[in-house]
């Protein structure tokens, strides 16, 4: 049997293999490839842990699985903003779906969810039902998990702030 550590590895690269096979243009590529790694590596740090869950929300992450559990809203509403680009939709499964609520992201003009937490339901053979999905958006309380999750990672929050005010 894999350590966790080697399937969180796996998981990763799967991910980056997603993005390669989007046929994105060079900066999207690289922009959704280092925000990749840079979010999948904060999931695994304890400072960013306790700011994402513990401090406003109260939530005891000591307790979870694994490193990518629960990281699916700060996640992906972090990735949307920071791409900037319209080709990029939050999506939403509701609390319907026995697992739910799940957060991920919609590659629109591909059509390819594109999920940077789904392996904390992958390691216990759980199928994500994207066919659920509906388009979300970010509202007041999203921004400050935004924050949050970005300012305790290391990561430029005030861009993601902005960029999601841009149509308004």
């Amino acid at each position: 049997m894999k350590k966790n550590i080697d399937v969180y590895e796996n998981a990763t690269r799967g991910l980056l293999e997603k993005i390669d096979n989007m046929h994105l243009d060079q900066m999207q590529r690289l922009r959704a490839k280092n925000l990749t790694l840079l979010f999948r590596d904060s999931f695994k740090l304890d400072t960013v842990k306790h700011a994402t869950f513990y401090i406003d929300v109260g939530y005891s992450y000591k307790a979870f699985p694994y490193d990518s559990y629960g990281f699916c809203r700060a996640s992906s509403f972090s990735f949307v903003a920071l791409m900037n680009n319209k080709d990029w939709q939050l999506m939403y499964i509701d609390d319907l779906w026995t697992y739910g609520p799940h957060f991920y992201v919609m590659h629109l003009p591909t059509k390819t969810p594109f999920d940077l937490t789904f392996d904390q339901y992958a390691y216990d053979g759980v199928p994500i039902p994207y066919y659920l999905g509906k388009p979300a958006t970010i509202d007041d309380d999203g921004k400050n998990v935004i924050v949050r999750f970005l300012k305790s990672a290391g990561l430029d929050f005030t861009t993601a702030v902005k960029n999601i005010d841009r149509d308004k």
